[in-house]
């Protein structure tokens, strides 16, 4: 399948699609070994090479991925989600318990406990991460997520999540499109998510509702670091449900981009 509206914009980077499954894909890149670094890695290498990518249960390596792509909520316990929610936000400056959480980072690699100890500061302090964690969508289904380009969508697949990746222009004739058809003004969601969970559960979770939006991404810098060697910075991902990528494929035929205007930004 081949997106109408990724062609009129002569897209770099056509859309790619999120599908679930409990079976690991034959011919397609993986981690190797028992554990996986970063995920945005693989799907870096699915949107700019056009590979087949895979990620499963077993290679969880990060407090997030596992919310992420609908594999339980990946918290063990309140003491899980406590040294997450001290990561997110100000390292050892939010620790509730501050020697408790330097002697956890004892046992961590240099350059890991460092990231740790000053922290990721997506959040400006504990509370509000540790309430934005616990308000993460929670699915629990597949044994693997699959990424492929949209023109290796095989008959029958039905994809979880449609992920765009854009430059300026391409986000504006999106968002235009996406709005074209809606009364109100928030039409683009942008969760404080890491860049596996815009692309997942925050997709996901649009796709239950009646008047889903599309989710504007990465914005967490750690997901971006492993991208960056394959996307220029100056991209940003759109993902959205299946029925609302269909909607607006469909729109596009009377859209901004069959005007003489668009055509002067070509």
């Amino acid at each position: 399948m081949q997106s109408k509206i990724s062609e009129i914009l002569e897209m770099q980077f056509p859309p790619i699609v999120l599908l679930k499954s409990d079976t690991k894909p034959e011919d397609a890149i993986g981690p190797k070994g028992e554990k996986g670094s970063c995920v945005m890695s693989f799907v870096a290498q699915t949107i700019a090479k056009r590979k087949t990518t895979y990620f499963g249960r077993e290679h969880i390596t990060c407090g997030g991925i596992a919310s992420g792509f609908g594999w339980g909520s990946g918290m063990a316990n309140d003491a899980a989600i406590d040294f997450q929610a001290t990561f997110l936000s100000l390292g050892v400056d939010s620790a509730p318990n501050r020697e408790e959480y330097e002697q956890r980072l004892e046992h961590m690699p240099k350059n890991s406990s460092e990231m740790f100890r000053h922290g990721e500061r997506i959040y400006c302090d504990f509370e509000t991460a540790k309430s934005g964690i616990q308000s993460r969508p929670v699915y629990d289904e597949g044994q693997y997520v699959i990424f492929k380009g949209l023109e290796n969508l095989e008959e029958g697949e039905i994809p979880k999540s449609v992920i765009f990746t854009v430059n300026p222009i391409e986000l504006t004739v999106l968002t235009q499109i996406n709005s074209s058809f809606r009364d109100n003004h928030a039409c683009i969601l942008t969760p404080q998510a890491s860049a596996c969970q815009a692309i997942g559960n925050f997709t996901f979770r649009e796709a239950e509702s009646d008047d889903p939006n599309p989710i504007l991404g990465p914005i967490d810098f750690a997901g971006r670091s492993k991208m960056k060697h394959f996307i220029s910075n100056d991209y940003m991902n759109l993902s959205m449900p299946w029925e609302l990528f269909l909607k607006l494929e469909e729109l596009n035929e009377n859209s901004v981009l069959q005007t003489d205007l668009w055509k002067k930004f070509k």
